[in-house]
């Protein structure tokens, strides 16, 4: 997802042969920073811990929010006028999976829900009963949870709630170390083109890339001591580890 505020309606990157597209389909905006990355992973802790598709989203805002642990607060930049829009522009998305190499071309296009509805001011019981706010997924995007959920620990994302990339490869990596049985190179260019957006295409945007990746690699060594994270010169050298927390135990992401 973009880092930051976008007014373009298509984001697209590159993880080796496969590139991820999300889509703005319906004029809401792309959900952009670590708020949607927050509660993508929140969502899939849910759908791991309850098995359903329903996803409830609590009786008020201000309990969300407390699950998320952020503070409700209100106005134009309030916390309620955030997680709105991100909710929506998230779940309103499409997302694109186009692999291609010398022997075969894959294209699939995942919607994330099939019913969104919300209420964003304090609800009275009413004879007919209470139907809140909630999110219904779609069975492919509820499948592929169950299928391909990897445990991370919501502390973690927290603590990297301000910075989008940091939380990107701090997610990437303990997805990587739930398969990873061998070691594993990655040039610089390649994991650019997976987290670098916004950084420019040259020699110099990739110096910066690697600049801030080394950077968020130490801030995220420090909360995940047991990941083994080599910085080559050319490559990241990935070798297998823990997972950061016990899948059993864990929410996942």
């Amino acid at each position: 997802m973009p880092h930051r505020a976008t007014q373009e309606r298509i984001f697209e990157r590159v993880d080796g042969k496969l590139k991820v597209t999300y889509a703005d389909v319906n004029g809401v905006g792309l959900p952009y920073g670590g708020l949607p990355r927050i509660i993508m992973a929140w969502v899939a802790a849910e759908v791991m811990l309850k098995k359903s598709k329903h996803i409830d989203i609590h009786r008020s805002l201000a309990q969300f929010l407390k699950v998320l642990s952020m503070t409700s607060t209100g106005g134009e930049k309030g916390s309620i006028k955030r997680v709105k829009k991100q909710f929506i522009s998230l779940f309103s998305c499409s997302i694109g999976h186009h692999f291609k190499d010398d022997d075969k071309e894959t294209i699939e296009t995942l919607s994330l829900t099939r019913r969104q509805q919300y209420w964003w001011t304090p609800l009275i019981e009413t004879s007919s009963g209470y139907n809140g706010s909630f999110i219904e997924l779609s069975d492919e995007f509820y499948n592929h949870i169950l299928e391909s959920s990897a445990p991370v620990d919501m502390r973690a994302l927290h603590l990297l709630k301000n910075s989008p990339m940091a939380m990107d490869i701090y997610i990437w990596l303990t997805y990587k170390m739930s398969h990873l049985k061998r070691r594993v190179d990655i040039s610089w260019v390649s994991l650019k083109a997976q987290f670098g957006t916004g950084y420019a295409s040259d020699k110099k945007g990739l110096n910066r890339f690697q600049e801030a990746f080394k950077k968020y690699l130490a801030t995220i060594k420090a909360i995940y001591p047991d990941v083994n994270v080599e910085l080559k010169y050319g490559f990241v050298r990935l070798h297998p580890s823990p997972t950061h927390v016990p899948a059993k135990t864990s929410s996942c992401g």
